[in-house]
C-alpha cells in the first residue's frame, strides 16, 4: 500500500471517530486533497474473497443510497492542444524494455520518444501503470502508485518532462468503475459490514460476500458511485497524477486521462469528476471510453462529462465485430453509404462542440492487420482514411508496422492482441520486450513486420503512416478543415469520399473499399482548381472543367487525396 493511500485511509478513520463522537451517523469527507485508508485492523491481500465467490453480473441498487449532488457545471470546452491530437496507444508491458528483464517499462517509453515523434504522434496514451495482480492492469491495487514492473514515480516524472520538452502530451488510463479485489480498500470491506468502507461497494447480500463486478469478473468489484466518499477518493486520485510533485503546479503532471469503462458509472459521478478535474486544471483532458453503438447514445456523454469520446459507432462500421475478422467496410464488406448515414447522424446528434476520436483498432479489439487479412493495399487504404478524417485520431502501437493479433483462448485471451512491439527483424536486441512469446503467437521473427525491417524501406507500411501523418499535419484542411461527404455516381458499391476545406485549401478524399476497379463520376468537381495532384503519391490527374462531369478510375482497395498543385 502506498504512503498516499495509507494517509487517506487514516484520515477517513479519524474523521469517522470524530463524527461518531458528535452524534453524526453519516461520514463526511473534508474538501481538499485527501487520500483514503488505513483502518484499525491491518488489511492484507489475503483478506480478499476466494475464487469461488459468486458474482452478481447485473448491477443491483447500492445498499446505501447516498445521492450525489448535481455539481455546478463548467462550460463545455476541450483543451486546445487536443483538437488536432494524433494519439499513440501504448501497452507499457509490451512496448520497450529498458532494463533487460523482458518487461516493457516507463524508461523504455522515454527511450522511444524519438521513434514516437518520427511516426507523427503527439499524444501518448499509456494503458494502466498502477500496481495490479494482472498483466493488463485494469484491476488496480493502489490508485496512488506505479506497478514496480514499470518503474516508479520518478520514472514517470522523467517521461512526462522529456515528452513535454518535445511538445508531446501524456495521458493515463484512469479506471474509476472498479478496482482489484486484492486492493486493501475492498479487502477491508469484504465480509465486514461494519467496515468504514462498507458503503464504497455494491453488495448483493447482507454479509457482504457477494457483490457487483465488472463483466461478472470477481477480480474487479464495482465502486458504489452514489457514495460521496467514493467520488472524493476517485477525484483526488485524478488530481494526484495531474500534479506529480504535489506543488500545485499542474504543468509538470500528466495531461489528462482516457477514462475506462465510462458507460458504467452514473452520469452524475462523471459530472462530479469533471468538475473536480477542471476546477484544478482546465487544460486537462477527459477522454471517455463509452462503447455504445450509435451516435444518439454516444451524444449523452459529451456535455458536462467528457471533452471527447472514442467513436465506437464508426469503428463498428469500419471493422464490424471486434472479435471477428473481415466483416467491415475496410475489408470490402458492407455498403459505404453506411458511412454517410453515420456521419449525418453524428452531425445531427452531437453537440456543436463535440470531438470524436477516430481509430482502427485498440487493445480490446482484434488488430487492424488481422481484421484486414494482412492485405497490404487494405492496410494502406485504412491508414489513408484515418489520416483524412476530422477530429483527433488514434492508432495502436504496432499498427503502423502491421502487427497482427486476435483474441486467443485461455489463459492468455487478450494478450494475443497485446504482444510485444517488434523492434527487430529477429525479435532480439536492446529494448525488445519478451514477456509474452507463446508458440502460437501472431508475430514471429523475419516476417517483415518490425521497425528494423521497415524503417528504411520507402514502400513500407511504417513509412506510409509517417507520410500520411505528415500530410495531415502540414495541410490545414486535413487537420482542422470542414468535412462534407461528396455525392458520387459509381459503377459499383465500393467508392466513397469527402471534402476537407480550410480557407483557400480544399482536399478531395476518395476511397474504393471494393475488390474491383471502379469508375467514379462527380457531376461537378467540388472546388475550383486548375491542376490536381494526389498528395499521397505525387501523381498528377486531369484538370476538371467547370460545368462538365469529372470522371476517374479507382483501383480496388485504394485511396486518393486530391489537391491543387502548389
Amino acid at each position: 500500500m502506498s504512503p498516499t493511500t495509507q494517509r487517506f485511509l487514516l484520515l477517513i478513520t479519524v474523521t469517522t471517530i470524530f463524527l461518531a463522537g458528535c452524534g453524526t451517523s453519516q461520514v463526511e469527507t473534508e474538501q481538499g486533497p485527501t487520500r483514503i485508508a488505513e483502518t484499525n485492523t491491518p488489511v492484507s491481500p489475503q483478506a480478499s474473497p476466494s475464487p469461488t465467490t459468486a458474482i452478481e453480473t447485473t448491477v443491483p441498487t447500492p445498499t446505501t443510497e447516498l445521492a450525489i449532488q448535481t455539481p455546478t457545471t463548467i462550460p463545455y470546452t476541450t483543451p486546445d492542444w487536443f483538437e488536432n491530437a494524433v494519439i499513440y496507444e501504448i501497452f507499457v508491458r509490451s512496448f520497450r524494455d529498458s532494463d533487460g528483464d523482458g518487461v516493457g517499462d516507463l524508461l523504455g517509453v522515454t527511450e522511444s520518444l524519438d521513434y514516437i515523434e518520427s511516426i507523427g504522434a503527439n499524444t501518448l496514451w499509456l494503458m494502466p501503470i498502477y500496481p495490479s495482480p494482472s498483466q493488463h492492469g485494469y484491476d488496480v491495487m493502489d490508485f496512488f502508485d506505479i506497478n514496480p514492473d514499470y518503474g516508479d514515480i520518478e520514472d514517470l516524472q522523467t517521461l512526462v518532462e522529456e515528452a513535454h520538452a518535445r511538445d508531446l502530451r501524456v495521458i493515463l488510463d484512469f479506471v474509476p468503475s472498479h478496482l482489484s479485489n486484492q486492493n486493501p480498500l475492498f479487502a477491508d470491506a469484504y465480509s465486514n459490514p461494519e467496515s468504514e468502507l462498507s458503503d464504497w461497494f455494491v453488495w448483493t447480500n447482507d454479509n457482504h460476500t457477494l457483490y457487483a463486478s465488472f463483466a461478472g469478473n470477481e477480480q474487479m468489484p464495482r465502486f458504489n458511485h452514489f457514495n460521496p466518499e467514493v467520488v472524493d477518493y476517485l477525484t483526488e486520485t485524478a488530481l494526484y497524477w495531474l500534479d506529480l510533485d504535489g506543488d500545485g503546479d499542474y504543468r509538470d503532471g500528466v495531461d489528462g486521462f482516457r477514462v475506462d469503462n465510462a458507460t458504467f458509472p452514473p452520469q452524475e459521478f462523471l459530472m462530479e469528476l469533471r468538475q473536480g478535474v477542471k476546477s484544478a486544471n482546465p487544460d486537462a483532458l477527459l477522454l471517455g471510453e463509452t462503447w455504445v453503438h450509435n451516435p444518439s447514445d454516444l451524444s449523452r456523454y459529451y456535455v458536462d462529462q467528457f471533452d471527447a469520446l472514442f467513436d465506437f459507432p464508426l469503428y463498428e462500421v469500419l471493422q464490424g465485430n471486434r472479435d471477428f475478422n473481415g466483416d467491415g467496410i475496410l475489408a470490402g464488406e458492407g455498403f459505404p453509404i453506411l458511412l454517410t448515414t453515420l456521419f449525418n447522424e453524428e452531425a445531427e446528434k452531437f453537440p456543436r462542440e463535440a470531438i470524436a476520436v477516430r481509430f482502427l483498432s485498440n487493445h480490446d479489439t482484434n488488430r487492424n492487420a488481422t481484421e484486414l487479412k494482412n492485405d497490404p493495399a487494405r492496410l494502406k487504404l485504412a491508414a489513408a482514411l484515418l489520416a483524412g478524417l476530422p477530429g483527433p485520431i488514434m492508432f495502436y502501437y504496432g499498427e503502423e508496422i502491421g502487427m497482427s493479433g486476435q483474441k486467443g483462448g485461455p489463459p492468455d485471451y487478450d494478450n494475443y492482441r497485446r504482444e510485444p512491439m517488434d523492434w527487430y527483424a529477429d525479435e532480439e536486441g536492446e529494448g525488445q520486450a519478451t514477456w509474452f512469446r507463446p508458440d502460437d503467437r501472431w508475430n514471429e521473427p523475419l516476417d517483415g513486420i518490425s521497425v528494423e525491417e521497415q524503417d528504411l524501406n520507402r514502400d513500407s507500411l511504417l513509412n506510409y503512416y509517417r507520410n500520411l501523418i505528415d500530410l495531415r499535419k502540414s495541410h490545414k484542411a486535413l487537420h482542422e478543415g470542414d468535412f462534407k461527404v461528396v455525392e458520387l455516381e459509381t459503377s459499383g458499391i465500393g467508392p466513397w469520399g469527402f471534402v476537407r476545406s480550410s480557407g483557400d485549401e480544399s482536399i478531395l478524399a476518395l476511397f474504393n473499399f471494393g475488390s474491383d476497379e471502379q469508375e467514379l463520376v462527380l457531376d461537378e468537381f467540388p472546388f475550383k482548381v486548375d491542376e490536381l495532384i494526389d498528395l499521397i503519391t505525387g501523381n498528377r490527374f486531369p484538370s476538371p472543367t467547370p460545368g462538365i462531369a469529372y470522371k476517374l478510375h479507382l483501383p480496388p482497395a485504394s485511396a486518393l487525396l486530391l489537391s491543387a498543385v502548389n
